[in-house]
């Protein structure tokens, strides 16, 4: 998800047409850079900027970039902007991964980390639970106990002593 809303984008990217890209990243705390790269996108593009279709981008598409930006000299931002990506960044490391590992690094990588499920586990009636399973939960509920009356105790003496400061 981007950082910054695609309304907050074609704002500024259309006050950019008129005013400075520096004058506006400081009155909006924002990379003049990232302004001027944002007004860019815009002339291409017009109200169709920052759609960002088709993501994730398939190995097909980041090569046809790459190629397109080889084949007409283009610069990392302008190749970006002309196929409205959300930052010249992102050209610039399937770049780097491209002229190291070939397209096979292009192809779109799996999320490393797994999604969070909405699932609450319900636990299982004990006549449902074999007999490991109710030995681990009662070792479970065990330390628990034991935790819980260690906090207790610890509670009691320092109650006990504040009283006896007093």
């Amino acid at each position: 998800m981007s950082k910054y809303h695609r309304a907050f984008k074609l704002k500024l990217a259309q006050l950019a047409q008129e005013s400075s890209s520096r004058v506006l990243g400081k009155q909006f705390q924002i990379n003049s850079r990232l302004i001027r790269y944002w007004s860019q996108t815009y002339k291409i593009h017009g109200l169709e900027s920052f759609l960002h279709s088709g993501y994730p981008y398939s190995a097909e598409f980041k090569l046809r970039a790459l190629k397109t930006m080889e084949a007409n000299d283009w610069s990392l931002s302008y190749t970006s902007a002309f196929f409205d990506l959300s930052t010249p960044g992102i050209l610039f490391q399937w770049q780097k991964h491209y002229a190291r590992d070939g397209i096979s690094r292009l192809k779109p990588q799996k999320n490393r980390r797994p999604s969070m499920s909405n699932k609450t586990s319900t636990p299982k009636l004990p006549e449902q639970m074999t007999d490991e399973e109710l030995r681990e939960e009662l070792a479970y509920l065990r330390a628990e106990n034991d935790v819980l009356k260690k906090f207790e105790a610890l509670a009691q003496a320092r109650k006990k002593k504040v009283k006896t400061k007093r």
